[in-house]
């Protein structure tokens, strides 16, 4: 069977994603929206898909079903239309299958839902040729974590016809795995779609070699994928072709330059030198159990940390460490090859990353939310609120600052020569209400020195540097955007205040020069850290939003989104240098580690990718 070309035909492609649900009984998808986003990139690329593509996220009922009509009613000829649908199914109680929508009530499919009927009748009205289906879904209510649910309803007969084709991400006794998230608002891919864009973008659903990719070749592809991987999941396809479909082309890999030579026909002299350095090979490595926050480097080690357990990895042998049990799912703090977190009955631990074994206690009982290590000093808040300074070499007690009315409400961090962390304050009011009020506060040796009220509740989404603290103000129910305020660290004085157009997606970064921060519009900002103006000409956009915080390594600004993208950009003009395919594990206050050019996260399944950036 040979493929169809490109040709004259017009490709469309409509995707449709429902991940929220109204009803109780459909639970939360998480996937749909980065599974729709990622295909729409790579469908509509001119060099790879060439399709004309249209994406609902969520739609309505009759939007969705007008997109769909309108799709298969405007082709005909050698036209391509697929089509492409992720969330839950529904089977009623006549064994007709239907497809929820956000307003879909479980026990009223014939009237809350997409009918399979409805789209097998438009798509019998269709006078296109190429006709594909794509089934990411759930059939049923029935489900364990990460599992889209059971398939138990018969598509083939319900979609099928002369001339379509359907492929389904499994069996009619299967899961379609959906994956493992770390909060509802930042999805991990579905192990089925994920293969298909992975065969797409990286060309290696190319079997023959012939620079193309066709639908038949992409099924076979996920197919020894998923089985790869050792997932119980086996897609299926049925229906008839004629002739195979051409779904994409493989994006062509620049050639590598010739070595340059002499006029002897040797190389030149250069070559016959050692090479001085050669850039390293990406690489992974099984880290987590799960989806876990990004890395910090501590003293060689690779250290990832999920609920309950803690993970560290040599950094030049990628050998593993025993693993640390932890009696809490909070965070611990690093320093010097050693992790401080909350033992057995809150007391102060140290243990040792490479052993596993315990090195030292303290017997404060502290709150392991508010640990942090900033310039060789260990913070620590203890439950009655106290604020203790450590050595964390020995955990000899340097200060405490008693509570003072004062929660702390943040780890607190070194800058300027003072320990700054924000606060909230509770008071009684004339009246005998209670008045709260979120500070910035700044110590010396345990004495405060300044403090600064804020004019509204502090975000956890701050950053600190020798020149600056930037705090970002919640803003009332009403308003959609938040405001950042610059504090200087020296005194307490405001420096500026700047008013976001959309909620931050992931904590701000801040270097002496300048502030970074996402938004849930997708936009990448970056402001002057002294004045607060915009540094780049040009707003610049993420194809998703970000689920890390940013991260900066010299003039190299580092991204990771939920359409699957790390990204690395100019610092100083806003430029994308280049990119990387892969969902990384979503951590709001956490960012990659960077060494040597190198850059390490966390992936959505808990691995540690190493990717020469």
């Amino acid at each position: 069977m040979t493929a169809q070309p490109f040709g004259d035909g017009n490709r469309g492609a409509l995707l449709i994603g429902t991940g929220t649900y109204d009803h109780p009984e459909l639970p939360e998808l998480r996937s749909p929206e980065v599974d729709c986003t990622r295909l729409d990139a790579l469908l509509r690329d001119p060099k790879i898909g060439a399709f004309e593509v249209q994406t609902l996220i969520d739609a309505d009922r009759a939007t969705l079903e007008r997109a769909i009509g309108e799709f298969f009613d405007s082709a005909w000829g050698h036209d391509v239309r697929l089509l492409y649908l992720s969330g839950h199914g529904i089977v009623s109680r006549s064994d007709k299958l239907h497809f929820a929508i956000r307003q879909t009530d479980p026990a009223r499919p014939a009237y809350t839902t997409i009918s399979a009927a409805f789209i097998h009748e438009v798509m019998e009205e269709c006078r296109a040729r190429s006709i594909v289906v794509i089934l990411d879904c759930c059939y049923s209510g029935l489900f364990l974590p990460g599992a889209k649910g059971n398939e138990s309803a018969r598509f083939e007969e319900a979609l099928g016809g002369h001339g379509r084709v359907v492929i389904t991400a499994g069996t009619r006794t299967q899961r379609a795995w959906e994956g493992q998230h770390l909060d509802a608002e930042t999805p991990a891919p579905s192990l089925f779609t994920g293969m298909l864009i992975e065969g797409i973008s990286s060309g290696a659903a190319d079997l023959n070699g012939n620079g193309v990719v066709t639908l038949q070749e992409l099924y076979r592809f996920a197919c020894e994928r998923l089985h790869q991987e050792g997932v119980t999941q086996t897609p299926r396809m049925g229906g008839e072709m004629q002739y195979d479909i051409t779904l994409a082309k493989v994006r062509k890999q620049r050639k590598p330059r010739p070595s340059r030579t002499d006029r002897t026909g040797g190389r030149n002299r250069s070559s016959s030198e050692p090479q001085a350095r050669r850039k390293p090979e990406p690489w992974q490595t099984r880290a987590a159990f799960g989806p876990a926050r990004q890395p910090i480097l501590s003293d060689g080690m690779l250290v990832v940390h999920e609920p309950y357990r803690l993970h560290a990895i040599d950094l030049e042998s990628r050998q593993r460490s025993p693993l640390i049990k932890m009696w809490y799912p909070s965070s611990p703090a690093l320093h010097g090859g050693a992790a401080y977190f909350p033992g057995k009955g809150g007391h102060l631990q140290m243990t040792d990353l490479r052993t596993g074994k315990h090195r030292a206690s303290h017997p404060v009982a502290i709150r392991g939310d508010l640990l942090g290590i900033s310039k060789d000093v260990l913070y620590a808040t203890a439950q009655d609120g106290t604020l203790h300074a450590f050595d964390p070499s020995t955990l000899n007690l340097l200060w405490s600052l008693p509570s003072i009315g004062l929660t702390v409400a943040s780890a607190p961090q070194a800058a300027a020569g003072y320990t700054i962390f924000t606060a909230t304050e509770s008071r009684m009011s004339g009246d005998a209400a209670t008045v709260i009020t979120d500070r910035i506060m700044a110590i010396s040796e345990g004495r405060v020195v300044w403090s600064y009220k804020a004019e509204a509740p502090l975000s956890p989404d701050w950053a600190v540097t020798d020149h600056g603290i930037y705090v970002t103000l919640q803003p009332e129910e009403s308003s959609s955007n938040q405001r950042i305020v610059a504090v200087s660290p020296e005194n307490g004085k405001s420096l500026w205040s700047f008013d976001t157009r959309a909620y931050l997606a992931a904590s701000l970064v801040a270097t002496d020069e300048a502030l970074i921060f996402g938004d849930t519009d997708n936009r990448l900002v970056a402001l002057d850290a002294k004045t607060g103006t915009f540094r780049w000409n040009k707003e610049k956009k993420t194809e998703g939003c970000l689920l890390i915080r940013p991260s900066i390594s010299g003039d190299a600004l580092f991204t990771a989104d939920r359409a699957a993208k790390i990204v690395r950009w100019n610092l100083l003009t806003g430029r994308k240098v280049r990119e990387y395919d892969l969902l990384v594990g979503p951590d709001r206050q956490g960012s990659p580690a960077i060494l040597d050019g190198v850059v390490y996260v966390t992936g959505a399944r808990g691995d540690i990718h190493a990717l020469p950036m």
